[in-house]
Parts: C-alpha cells; sequence; structure tokens
C-alpha cells in the first residue's frame, strides 16, 4: 500500500505513538501488505507470534514490532499492535465519496421532516413524514427512513439502509450497507394451545385441525445510542412494548440477527452471523463472537465472553467464558475435549484388561477342576 508521501520512521512513529530504535531519518514509501514479501522502501507490520519467529526473512527498509523484540532492521517499537494499525490508518485512509450536503435532486423528502445544518441526502433516499435528522449527518443512496425516525448528529449512513417507523438512532452512528433497523419482532400465537403447547406439556393428543398463527402487533420501537456501528444487513427488530436498546459504543458485525425487546449494554461487541433471540439482555463490554446463538430470556453479564458457535442455554455469569453446544464454562468444556481425545486409548487398554480377566477366570475354573 503506497503512501501519501514518502515518510521518515520519525514521522510514522509521532503518528502512531511509538519509539524509533536506529535512524530515525530512515525513509519509507510504502506499507507492505505482507510482511514476507516485503521489498526495499516497504514498511512492514510483523505483529503475529508466527511471523516473528521469521523476522530475519523479512525484507522491509524498516518493521513496526511490539514492545521487546529487537530485530536488526530499523524498527518502531509499539506497546498496543493493532492501536497503532489504527492509528496509521486512520491518517493515510483516501478519500471516500460521501454525498455532498444538501438534497439531491432524486430525493424524496416529506415537506414535514426537518433536516439540521450541513445534512447530506444522496440520490433516491427517502424521508418519511416528521423525521429529525441531525447536523452534519451523511445518509447515502437508497436509503429510506419511515414516519417519525429520529436520526443524530455527525451520523453516516450507508447505501440501501432502512430505518423503520419511530426508531430513534443517537449521535455519530454509522450504519454500514443493508442495515435493517425496526422491522417487526417475531411474535404469534394461537387461539387454543398448539401442538407444541400440549407436546411441553406432556400430551401426545395432537390435532390436525387448523389453529392458525395470529400475529402479535410490534408496537414498540429501537432506540440506538451514540457511537455504535452497525454492519451490513444486520437486523434489529422492533420491541414487541418499549424499545430494543444498542448502547452507546457497541459494534455489531455484518449478519447479526438482534431480535425484539433485547438490551445491549455499553461497548458490546457482536460478530458475524450470531444470533440473539428475544428479551436477551447483554451487559457492558460482553463480546458475541460469531455463529453464537442465544436462546430467549438470557443474561449474559458484564465483560463475558461468548465463544464461536456456542449455542447458550442459560445466563452467563460477569466475565465468564462459554463455549460448545450447549454452551458452558470453557476450561470444563476443553476438559472433556482432552479427555474424549483419551478414551480410543482407553478403550484398548479395557478390552485388553478384559481378555486378561477373561484368562484368568478361565485358569481360576481349571485349578477349580482338578
Amino acid at each position: 500500500m503506497r503512501l501519501p508521501t514518502e515518510m521518515t520512521l520519525a514521522q510514522i512513529a509521532a503518528v502512531m505513538g511509538g519509539k524509533v530504535e536506529g535512524d530515525a531519518n530512515v525513509k519509507v514509501s510504502s506499507v507492505a501488505l505482507s510482511p514476507l514479501k516485503a521489498t526495499t522502501g516497504d514498511i512492514a507490520f510483523v505483529f503475529e507470534k508466527k511471523l516473528l519467529k521469521q523476522i530475519e526473512k523479512v525484507n522491509a527498509t524498516a518493521v513496526v514490532v511490539p514492545e521487546g523484540v529487537q530485530p536488526k532492521l530499523p524498527y518502531i517499537s509499539v506497546a498496543r499492535p493493532n492501536l497503532a494499525i489504527q492509528k496509521v490508518l486512520s491518517a493515510v485512509q483516501p478519500k471516500r465519496y460521501y454525498p455532498e450536503p444538501g438534497v439531491h435532486a432524486s430525493a424524496v423528502v416529506d415537506p414535514t421532516a426537518q433536516l439540521g445544518e450541513g445534512v447530506a441526502i444522496g440520490p433516491r433516499v427517502v424521508v418519511g413524514p416528521k423525521c429529525k435528522i441531525g447536523a452534519r449527518t451523511k445518509i447515502m443512496a437508497g436509503t429510506i427512513l419511515g414516519g417519525e425516525v429520529t436520526v443524530g448528529e455527525d451520523c453516516l449512513i450507508h447505501p440501501g439502509c432502512l430505518i423503520a417507523d419511530y426508531v430513534q438512532v443517537g449521535n455519530r452512528v454509522t450504519l454500514q450497507q443493508g442495515a435493517s433497523l425496526g422491522p417487526d419482532g417475531f411474535g404469534y400465537v394461537t387461539e387454543r394451545p398448539s401442538n407444541m403447547e400440549l407436546k411441553m406439556a406432556g400430551s401426545t393428543n395432537f390435532s390436525n385441525d387448523p389453529n392458525p398463527l395470529l400475529k402479535i402487533p410490534q408496537i414498540g420501537t429501537v432506540i440506538v445510542e451514540d457511537d455504535v456501528e452497525i454492519g451490513s444487513n444486520t437486523c434489529i427488530d422492533r420491541a414487541t412494548m418499549g424499545a430494543t436498546i444498542i448502547g452507546k459504543g457497541s459494534k455489531i458485525d455484518n449478519l447479526v440477527m438482534i431480535a425484539h425487546n433485547c438490551k445491549i449494554g455499553k461497548e458490546v461487541i457482536v460478530v458475524a452471523h450470531a444470533g440473539i433471540a428475544g428479551s436477551c439482555t447483554i451487559d457492558d463490554r460482553a463480546i458475541i463472537a460469531g455463529h453464537a446463538g442465544l436462546k430467549d430470556h438470557l443474561h449474559v453479564a458484564s465483560d463475558s465472553i461468548i465463544e464461536g458457535k456456542a449455542a447458550v442455554m442459560k445466563d452467563v455469569a460477569p466475565g465468564e467464558v462459554v463455549v460448545g453446544v450447549p454452551a458452558q464454562p470453557a476450561m470444563e468444556f476443553f476438559n472433556q475435549i482432552a479427555h474424549l481425545k483419551k478414551l480410543p486409548k482407553m478403550f484398548q487398554e479395557f478390552r485388553q484388561m478384559k481378555e486378561r480377566v477373561a484368562q484368568l477366570e478361565q485358569k481360576l475354573l481349571e485349578r477349580q477342576l482338578v
């Protein structure tokens, strides 16, 4: 990746908050995408343990390494490698093409909508009645806002997002392409007990007669607090009553499903393909990894971690790490895996023991017959 201009190690270290070891006036013109493919003129980020073991093979002009590593090349040492990357990429990121302030000629904005100073409305955007959009917010092509939607200041809404009636979006919120806020929650009821309910009650007196699923009106809303980012094609359902809430500073990845009446705390991370069933409460700073699934009405406490593909069937304690199907504390799960790996050997030993016992029994029987 080419830098906007040639930079010295001193300049780069100032941007990322690192310390130069060696000649601070060494210049580089690009960042190596792969450290082992770096060439003269590159600076390479070498952070992974596997790469650090091969650092002598890196042919860059300079490298960035974690504190405590001392390569032969000129280098910059940093305390937090990912933060260093964040700072550098923030400084050199290329221009993005956002709509200019004003309303594009092809957009449809209801006359009752209120637009703050410097709001940018892109092509084919629809802004419904009584919407309020805060200053400097950018809404990109093809996005649709329903009625009485509130969007705060300095938000960035990428193309093709859908924000349904009455949804409230805070300040500095980013919605990636295709995010959907406020579709109806999934709630139905039958006039008489369904076969599933009968089964759960212990009855097998099932019926084949029609028993239509009646939709429960979803009259609540969605509230997205400040500094939240929501990924592409993620869906957050409105509440049956009250509000589905996404707490301040939380980051939600692509293709996540959050059902009605969930309460997501502050600075929570939810990774792609996770599914959170209705009325779950996720406390501050919890992490839900990819493909994890949570049954309804669970409480996931603060600072806990739900590992990838975990199926969570019961509440998770503060700071607990859970994994597996069904999910359980990580230490218990991996102990079980370790024991399972021993089963083939244990089975072989058991067969040998049975054979020896059979031989001993036969010898005893022979002695008794003598």
